[in-house]
């Protein structure tokens, strides 16, 4: 602070820390809030950059129900202004947080590590890559069982007379993206049971031993995870997971500590668990591949053909109205000559009439002559009458 030539240093709050790394519960908040403002920044970085393939990204997600829609005559109606704005938003954001998620992933990572010890980093760094993995797996899995689920949905409407599918487009993006999560979700067993082991919980001999039991909570998850509620999904969702639950069996045994408290970790066992999870993954993108599940390429030439269609119809339709434009046009013509020829016949009536009135109009203004009298002429009469009076002087003396 500076007040004219005086000037007054305030005194700065050192910030304290103990000696053991631990903050207070007011540094863990600030440092809390500041992580979540990143994780904010990095979504909405994410939503900008996908901002612009709305389109491919809405046409993934869309591919499994395309081929359904295209069978059943089904439209995807907006009933309101918002909801396509609504509609791109969400995708985008899906998409955003699908980019982000690693970054995110580093922020989480970064708020939760100082809280342990060394020992237990070491696992941690080396599942982080192995949960990623299944979780590609499981989401991978998910999608490629949609077009069967969603067959077995549709194939319900035929009961209903006259039942036409209206799909909204919110719902079935909201449907889709929790069946790929509760996939991914459900694909992170193996983490889950080595967490277990590792505070104690279970060993893989126990594992072994109650297998039967894990099989029936592993049908009970997979019926609690499935957001559609239909038996497809949960077997295509159950059967994964008992696989790995196996898989989980040896990742216990080979991070299960030993009687001096270390983990018997072998060279083979840590190669193979570390190729299971990329083997998954590829046998997963295979399926996707072989039951050319994506659709996409054929989704995309139907959805060109109808807009094909759409062009050659709406030709054929501006033909036809400029033909009949046309026609329209020459009818018009054709009455407007035949409304000439007698608007002409009447001007030239109306030009006749008006000269007879003219004519008729001198007529009667002149002075009008004697109509003259009949000079006498010479008849049978006459020359009767003066024989007459002849003969009378004939007789006369």
């Amino acid at each position: 602070m500076k007040l004219g030539s005086l000037r007054i240093r305030l005194p700065k709050q050192k910030k304290t820390v103990s000696p053991d790394g631990s903050m207070e519960l007011v540094e863990h908040l600030a440092e809390l809030r500041t992580r979540i403002f990143r994780s904010l920044f990095y979504i909405a970085v994410g939503m900008v950059l996908t901002y612009n393939l709305f389109g491919a990204i809405y046409e993934v997600l869309l591919a499994p129900l395309g081929p359904i829609l295209q069978a059943m005559n089904g439209q995807l109606p907006v009933r309101n202004i918002a909801d396509a704005f609504l509609l791109r938003m969400q995708v985008c954001f899906l998409a955003g947080l699908t980019v982000a998620f690693p970054l995110v992933t580093l922020e989480l990572w970064g708020f939760v590590a100082p809280a342990l010890t060394p020992e237990e980093r070491r696992p941690v760094t080396f599942l982080a890559p192995f949960s990623v993995l299944l979780f590609l797996s499981g989401a991978g899995t998910a999608y490629a069982c949609l077009p069967a689920t969603y067959s077995w949905m549709a194939g319900f409407i035929t009961d209903i007379p006259f039942g036409t599918l209206f799909q909204d487009p919110q719902q079935y993006m909201l449907l889709t993206v929790k069946i790929l999560l509760a996939f991914g979700l459900a694909f992170q067993l193996p983490i889950v049971l080595l967490f277990l082991a590792r505070i104690g919980l279970i060993t893989a001999e126990m594992m072994t031993k109650y297998w039967r039991h894990a099989t029936v909570i592993i049908a009970i998850a997979a019926a609690l995870l499935t957001p559609s509620n239909d038996p497809l999904t949960m077997l295509m969702m159950g059967v994964p997971m008992a696989g790995l639950y196996l898989l989980s069996i040896g990742l216990v045994r080979a991070f299960e500590p030993g009687e001096d408290g270390q983990p018997k970790k072998t060279i083979g066992s840590m190669v193979l668990i570390s190729l299971v999870p990329v083997a998954l993954l590829i046998a997963v993108s295979f399926w996707l591949w072989r039951t050319h599940a994506f659709h996409i390429a054929p989704y995309q030439k139907t959805l060109a053909a109808a807009e094909l269609q759409k062009i050659q119809e709406d030709a054929e339709a501006q033909k036809a109205r400029q033909e009949q434009t046309e026609t329209t046009q020459k009818d018009q013509g054709e009455r407007l000559r035949i409304l000439e020829e007698q608007v002409e016949q009447q001007t030239r009536l109306l030009e006749e009439l008006r000269e007879e009135l003219r004519q008729l109009r001198e007529a009667r203004q002149s002075p009008t002559a004697p109509a003259p009298r009949p000079t006498p002429t010479e008849g049978p009469l006459l020359e009767g009458g003066g024989g007459a009076a002849a003969s009378r002087g004939s007789l006369n003396p």
